[in-house]
């Protein structure tokens, strides 16, 4: 082992090479946007921009984002994969990511490519697809989908007055749909195929720009769009920059704000302004655009509403968008409420409306599951929806008068920067993201850029070399001083990248909890106590036990749920990393969680309807996890414990412990350990020879809860207790024998009152298919919510499993969940 002066001088040596590269650099930074760069696997350069290339280096709607080797790119709100860049003909290969798997699990949304800046190649077309069509009449090329009804696809568009709703897809032209049934493996094959789009920018007067040595950039106020020359400017005005306010539209702003003419730099990454020529101003908040009707630096708000409620509320997008908590907060005057849509019409709702081609909707929360989506909007606290018809004239007023938040961007430090003659910046490596810029703008007008640069690089380099030695020298005292020595054996895990999450001390979490006074779960985890935010909000705040290693099940849980924004997901509100004391605060769930409900001792009355609705939203839940997410997430912990109720029994997965991150495209993991609770663990996880472990260990958990849920497990555990040779019957097989006689009355328990039929068959049969013992034989979760959405009349028996999985005793919520910890080869 090196001793800390022999580590200190090989640190210094490596510092000082660095050093030198790092100067050297500094004067060729101004050639940023003459090299390509790599994106995933495409390699690209004008018009593009992405990664650590600087936007003006392309067109602003070119912008590749890249992530897990994937690159992608955002064309009106929709995400399109490019699978392929060619700089000679000047072309690009998209593909939908929700078109990539069974197309009628795809989201049927319309998408338009900008013709100002794309062109179909003339190898393509574009087809209309027309969904939500009279199941009476029959189609040419059509299909079925369980959820949506008949689809069709024609090159015209000629069923506009029969079929609700279309959009269109990019297909090759030798792509024929077929007369009468649509070739859905044909149609889906295409799709993944992607389609091919010529770039409209010009490239020759890059090239013009680039043979007189200089760079291109790009800039929509010159004719071509090509900026040829310096793109950036030097370091003392891009300061200059960020020190005045800025016109965008009709709005005047500062920090934290950018946009137009205002650096990136100078402002949070998510709070850029886009200044429209008609003098409005806009912001994009999570792929949503929104118009911004007033901001006021003073009390730090801004007045937001969504441009497609400015008209008919039944024209509209009907699309669910978040603001991120971490940015802004919805003023007390205001609250959400959600509109549900896609309701069945045979059934009686409060606050309804029918829309020409939604259909039913409601502002109602008792609809138990009878409703498909649902969306939620922001409106004044005042609006009280009541009586059976919705008054949609009082709807959409209030929604075009928008609503406002207040953004948590902490404006004293910026303060407190430009009282010392400094301008405010952002920088999201440092703990609160403000960054104050030194560098006075009257004197950088004096200062040749370069050369500034340079020297104030080497000057700095000396300084931070000797703060250096004498940090190595401090730390050689620490190191023979015993009383230090306890001080190293604490791990701080790396929690840089949730600094945009809230993060509280330890004094914070103890004020909040009223020093942990109200426990409301417990677990091999750690607590649950119950909280209270300044702003009166409550919340669970999970307390770990002291960590021990880096804290991995802590960052795997800020990891996941951080990434996350469904309805059927636990809401992660902060976190909190002191020494060994690490804390998570989610959204309180007054109900609890489910396994008090469905548990042998509740005395709690629930009804199937209640029960199904509750199972379907675990499997949306799952859904999005598996399939919604950028990246895939596999729970590996799903189980009654760790679904919890809202006050409306809206069911919210939770506790990400567990939890691993795979690419989308990649389904097969590699464990060194079985994780979960017994009972619940698929068989692959315990033995290879079941297959490899993927996110169809979350389905088989999902089926052993659903059928504990109609009382499928309590009922063998019953069976257990009364007969001697019980426990010799894998339990399954009784409702095997139940299912073939018609009999589903058997699955009730005392505390559950089952008594539609139709629920507890389709509850039963996609439980038996999410268990089947291989992977393979289990459908993924998006097929599993088209089963509990679709007719009972379209599932079949699975078969019976060949091999028999030992059934563990039902655990109650107040045991700690067992982790168990096995090391069990897996080849990746």
């Amino acid at each position: 082992m090196y001793s800390l002066p022999t580590s200190c001088m090989i640190l210094f040596f490596i510092f000082y090479r660095f050093h030198q590269i790092l100067c050297a650099s500094s004067e060729k930074e101004i050639g940023r946007c003459d090299a390509l760069f790599q994106c995933g696997d495409v390699t690209a350069g004008f018009p593009f921009s992405g990664r650590n290339r600087p936007e003006v280096c392309g067109h602003p709607l070119l912008r590749l984002h890249c992530i897990n080797n994937i690159t992608s790119l955002i064309i009106s709100n929709q995400e399109f994969y490019v699978l392929k860049i060619n700089k000679t003909s000047n072309t690009l290969t998209l593909a939908r990511p929700d078109l990539l798997g069974s197309f009628c699990s795809s989201t049927f949304t319309k998408v338009t490519l900008p013709t100002e800046i794309f062109e179909l190649s003339p190898t393509y077309k574009s087809v209309n697809v027309f969904y939500l069509c009279d199941p009476f009449l029959s189609y040419p090329s059509s299909s079925k989908c369980p959820e949506i009804g008949p689809i069709s696809i024609s090159e015209k568009p000629e069923y506009n007055n029969t079929c609700r709703e279309s959009f269109t897809v990019n297909l090759p032209t030798s792509f024929l749909p077929e007369e009468k049934e649509l070739n859905m493996t044909h149609l889906e094959n295409a799709l993944r195929e992607g389609f091919e789009v010529k770039v409209n920018i010009d490239e020759n007067a890059c090239q013009e720009c680039l043979s007189s040595h200089a760079l291109c950039g790009f800039d929509q106020t010159f004719p071509s769009g090509v900026k040829c020359g310096p793109v950036y400017p030097p370091d003392g005005n891009k300061l200059e920059l960020c020190e005045t306010l800025f016109e965008c539209g009709n709005i005047t702003a500062g920090f934290p704000f950018w946009g137009g003419t205002r650096h990136r730099n100078c402002g949070h990454p998510l709070l850029e302004l886009l200044c429209n020529k008609n003098s409005s101003t806009s912001i994009i908040i999570s792929d949503q655009e929104y118009s911004v009707f007033h901001l006021n630096q003073t009390s730090n708000t801004i007045k937001l509403t969504r441009p497609d409620f400015l008209g008919s509320f039944c024209s509209s997008a009907f699309t669910n968008t978040t603001l991120p908590p971490q940015i802004f907060e919805l003023l007390p005057t205001y609250k959400n409420i959600t509109v549900f849509y896609h309701c069945d019409p045979f059934l009686p709702y409060l606050s309804s409306h029918t829309c020409p081609k939604i259909g039913l909707i409601s502002l109602s929360e008792n609809h138990n599951g009878t409703c498909r989506n649902g969306f939620t909007v922001n409106v004044p606290t005042s609006f009280i929806a009541t009586g059976k018809k919705l008054n949609m004239t009082n709807l959409e007023s209030v929604l075009s008068k928008g609503f406002e938040v207040k953004l948590k961007i902490d404006r004293k430090a910026c303060q407190q920067c430009l009282s010392t003659h400094g301008s405010c910046g952002f920088n999201h490596t440092l703990p609160l993201g403000n960054k104050c810029n030194p560098l006075h703008p009257q004197t950088s007008k004096f200062l040749n850029s370069q050369s500034v640069l340079h020297h104030l690089c080497c000057a700095a380099g000396v300084i931070f070399l000797a703060a250096f030695i004498t940090v190595c020298l401090h730390c050689q005292q620490i190191s023979h001083d015993p009383s230090q020595q306890n001080l190293k054996t604490v791990p701080q895990p790396n929690i840089e990248p949730y600094n945009p999450l809230k993060k509280y001390s330890y004094a914070q979490v103890t004020r909040m909890t009223k020093s942990f006074a109200e426990v409301v779960g417990k677990g091999g985890f750690g607590t649950v106590y119950r909280g209270t935010l300044c702003d009166g909000r409550i919340v669970a705040v999970k307390v770990l036990k002291d960590s021990k290693g880096n804290g991995e099940d802590f960052l795997t849980e800020l990891a996941t749920i951080s990434q996350t924004s469904h309805v059927n997901i636990v809401t992660l509100l902060g976190f909190c990393s002191e020494g060994s004391k690490r804390a998570i605060i989610y959204e309180f769930l007054g109900n609890g969680s489910l396994d008090k409900f469905i548990s042998s001792k509740t005395t709690v009355d629930m009804d199937c309807p209640t029960l199904y609705g509750i199972a379907l939203g675990v499997a949306r839940g799952l859904e999005y996890l598996h399939h919604g997410c950028r990246t895939r997430i596999v729970h590996f912990d799903i189980k009654p414990q760790n679904i919890l109720l809202d006050d409306n029994l809206c069911p919210k997965v939770a506790d990400f412990g567990l939890a691993k991150l795979c690419e989308r495209k990649e389904s097969i993991l590699s464990l060194l350990d079985t994780r979960g609770t017994i009972g619940y663990i698929a068989p692959e996880l315990f033995s290879r020879m079941y297959g490899r472990v993927s996110h169809k260990s979350d389905v088989y958990s999902y089926g052993m809860l659903v059928l504990e849920m109609i009382g499928a497990r309590n009922k063998e555990r019953a069976a257990q207790n009364s007969a001697s040779d019980a426990s010799s019957i894998y339990f399954p097989e009784w409702i095997y024998k139940d299912i073939e006689k018609g009999n589903t009355g058997r699955l009730n328990m005392d505390g559950i009152v089952c008594k539609e039929e139709e629920m507890v068959r389709k509850m039963t049969l996609v439980g038996l298919w999410c268990i089947q013992s291989s992977p393979i034989d289990r459908p993924p979760m998006n097929r599993v919510v088209e089963m509990m959405e679709g007719s009972v009349d379209a599932l079949k028996v699975p078969p019976r499993p060949g091999l028999q999985i030992q059934v563990a005793p039902l655990q109650e919520s107040s045991t700690p969940s067992e982790n168990i910890s096995v090391y069990t080869e897996y080849d990746p």
